[in-house]
C-alpha cells in the first residue's frame, strides 16, 4: 500500500492525475501558463509519512482500549494517525503536501458496535482524553482535526450497516458509517431513493451528512438533511439519547435539531433514521434554459419557487462567468448553437445557464416542467432542451476531483457557499465577487444550487496561482477576507458545509453572545469535560 502524504490528501479516484483539455486551455488563457508550467509538480507530497509527534496516551490506557475493541482495531502507526489528522480543508491539504502534521491523533480506533463506543467514552471521560468521531473525513471546514491528539473514532469499518428499510413508513435506519453510493443502491434495488446527493456523495457517509448539516444537489425538492432525518441515536459522555421517528410531535425542543450540525462536539451518532421516497427515474423530467442575464434568471427562480405548484428537485443556475467557463471547457464556444444564441441576444459574459430536474409521478413531472418553462420564457429565457442536464448529471461529482491536479501545477482553487434572502441575493453576489476579483490573476465563478421560497444559496469557486513559498498564509488571508465579505454583506456563514474550526471565529458575531451561551450550556451538560471534538464547532470552550 502507498503510504505517502499524497495517498492521504488525494480526493476521489486516486488514479486521476490529469486535467481535461478544456481545463488546461482555461488555465493557459487565464494565468498565461506555458507547457513548462504544466510539467511542474508543486508540493507533490510523495514522501513517505513520518510523524515526529508520538502517541502520548499511556500504554496502560491503550491496553484497556485494545481489550475493548480488539488489538487490530486500535492503531498507533504513523500512517493511520496521519490519515485521520485532517479533512479536506484547503489549508489542511497544504500541510499534508508539506508533510506537516503538528497534532495527529494518538490512536485511531474502529469500534465494532455501540457498546464499545460507550466503554471508550467512559475511559476517555475518566482520563480526559479527546475523542473525534469521523467518517470519510471529507470536511472542508477543519471539522475533524485533533488539536489535543486523543482518539480519532473511525465509524466506517464496522458501523456501516443498513439496519432496516421500512416500506410502510417510507424510512430507512442506518449506521453512521454507510457511504452514499451503498445506501442509494440498496434503496434503488427496493424502488426507493434517499434523495441526498452532496458533491462529496461518492466519498461521504450518512453520519457525516448529519453531523455537518449537509445538503444535496436535489435538496430543493427533497430537502436538506435537516428535513430528511426522522430519528437519531447518540452516545454522549453522560449517556445515550434516542429520538423516535414520529411524523411530528410537540414534545418541547426538537432534539434531532440539536445534533444535526453538531459536528461530533456533543457525542457519537450511532443510528440515523431517514425519510425515503419512491424511485421512479423513468418519470423524471429535465429542462435547461439560457437567460440573457443573472438578474432575470434569479427573478425567474424566485417566481418558480413562489408560484405554489411545487418545487423542482435539481434547480441550478450558473452566473455569467461560470456559464462562459462551462461553455469554453465543453467546446461550445463558436459552435453553430453558440452563434445562434448570440444572434438572439444571449451574449457571452452576460448569459446564464439554468438546469432543472423534477422527480416523482409522471403527470406531476410533466405539469411541473410545463409551468417552469412558461415562467422562464416570460423572463426571456431560451429553452435549450433536456440533454445538457442529463450530461451534467452524468459527471456531476467530478469537479471536486479537479482540486488536486490543479494544486499540483500551483493553482489554488477552493469553494465557499452561503445562504441569502432574495432581496439581498444580487447585492451579496456582486460584493463577494468584487472581493474575490480584487486578487490579481483570479478566475471567479458562482452558481445557485439550492433554492427556497424566501431565498437561495450562492456557491463561489475561485482559481488563482498560489504564492509559492507562502502558500498557506496567502490562502488563509484571502479566505479570511472572503468570509468577512460574506458576513458583512448579510450572507450566512454556511449553507451546507458546516462550521468547523475554519468558521468558528465568526460565530459570536453571527449568533450573538446569548445564543452562544445557550450552545455552551448544551455542550457543558452533554460533554462536561470537553472531550468531544475539542476546539471545533462554534468556538465553544
Amino acid at each position: 500500500m502507498d503510504k505517502t502524504y499524497r495517498s492521504i490528501f488525494k480526493w476521489g479516484d486516486k488514479r486521476e492525475e490529469k486535467l481535461e483539455k478544456g481545463v488546461v486551455e482555461l488555465v493557459r488563457e487565464e494565468f498565461q501558463y506555458t507547457d513548462q508550467d504544466f510539467q511542474k509538480r508543486i508540493l507533490y507530497g510523495d514522501e513517505l509519512v513520518n510523524l515526529a509527534q508520538k502517541p502520548t496516551i499511556s500504554s496502560e490506557i491503550q491496553q484497556q482500549l485494545r481489550d475493548i475493541s480488539g488489538k487490530e482495531n486500535v492503531r498507533d502507526d504513523d500512517f493511520s494517525r496521519a490519515s485521520h489528522a485532517f479533512g479536506k480543508f484547503y489549508g489542511e491539504l497544504l500541510d499534508l503536501r508539506k508533510g506537516e502534521i503538528a497534532h495527529p491523533p494518538d490512536l485511531v480506533i474502529t469500534p465494532r458496535n455501540e457498546d464499545e463506543i460507550v466503554k471508550i467514552l467512559d475511559i476517555c471521560q475518566q482520563e480526559n482524553i479527546a475523542v473525534t468521531p469521523v467518517g470519510a473525513l471529507s470536511s472542508v471546514t477543519r471539522g475533524v482535526e485533533t488539536p489535543r491528539g486523543g482518539i480519532s473514532l473511525d465509524l466506517t469499518k464496522y458501523l456501516n450497516k443498513i439496519i432496516k428499510i421500512n416500506e410502510s413508513d417510507t424510512s430507512v435506519q442506518v449506521e453512521p458509517g454507510v457511504f452514499g453510493p451503498v445506501l442509494e443502491k440498496a434503496l434503488n434495488d427496493k424502488g426507493y431513493t434517499c434523495g441526498h446527493f452532496p458533491q462529496s456523495f461518492e466519498y461521504s457517509t450518512v453520519g457525516g451528512w448529519v453531523a455537518a448539516r449537509g445538503a444535496g444537489q436535489a435538496s430543493t425538492g427533497y430537502g436538506k438533511i435537516d428535513d430528511l432525518v426522522l430519528a437519531l441515536r447518540i452516545v454522549t459522555p453522560v449517556g445515550i439519547i434516542e429520538t423516535k421517528d414520529f411524523p411530528a410531535t410537540a414534545e418541547a425542543w426538537d432534539l434531532n435539531k440539536i445534533f444535526i450540525g453538531s459536528e461530533g462536539t456533543l457525542g457519537v451518532i450511532t443510528s440515523v433514521t431517514l425519510k425515503i421516497r419512491k424511485y421512479r427515474p423513468e418519470n423524471s423530467a429535465f429542462a435547461s434554459f439560457v437567460f440573457r442575464d443573472f438578474q432575470s434568471a434569479t427573478q425567474s427562480m424566485r417566481k418558480i419557487m413562489q408560484a405554489g405548484f411545487g418545487f423542482p428537485h435539481l434547480f441550478r443556475l450558473s452566473d455569467p462567468v461560470e456559464t462562459a467557463t462551462a461553455f469554453k471547457i465543453k467546446g461550445f464556444d463558436n459552435s453553430f448553437s453558440d452563434k445562434f444564441l448570440k444572434m438572439r441576444g444571449y451574449r457571452p459574459g452576460e448569459r446564464c445557464l439554468m438546469f432543472v430536474s423534477i422527480e416523482g409521478d409522471k403527470e406531476y413531472t410533466h405539469l411541473m416542467k410545463k409551468k417552469i418553462k412558461k415562467i422562464a420564457r416570460k423572463s426571456g429565457a431560451f429553452y435549450s432542451g433536456r440533454k445538457p442536464v442529463k450530461e451534467w448529471l452524468e459527471q456531476r461529482y467530478e469537479s471536486a476531483y479537479l482540486r488536486d491536479p490543479l494544486m499540483d501545477i500551483g493553482v489554488m482553487t477552493d469553494t465557499v457557499e452561503t445562504s441569502v434572502s432574495w432581496d439581498n441575493l444580487l447585492n451579496l453576489w456582486s460584493e463577494v465577487r468584487n472581493y474575490l476579483e480584487s486578487r490579481r490573476n483570479t478566475h471567479v465563478m458562482a452558481h445557485i444550487s439550492h433554492v427556497y421560497e424566501n431565498g437561495a444559496n450562492l456557491y463561489f469557486t475561485f482559481l488563482s496561482p498560489m504564492k509559492q513559498g507562502g502558500e498557506k498564509a496567502d490562502y488563509l488571508e484571502y479566505h479570511h477576507g472572503l468570509i468577512d465579505a460574506i458576513h458583512n454583506n448579510g450572507g450566512s456563514l454556511s449553507h451546507h458545509h458546516g462550521i468547523g474550526r475554519a468558521l468558528a471565529p465568526w460565530m459570536e458575531g453571527e449568533m450573538g453572545k446569548t445564543a452562544m451561551g445557550l450552545f455552551q450550556a448544551v455542550k457543558d451538560h452533554l460533554d462536561p469535560k470537553g472531550i468531544m471534538n475539542p476546539g471545533n464547532m462554534l468556538g465553544l470552550r
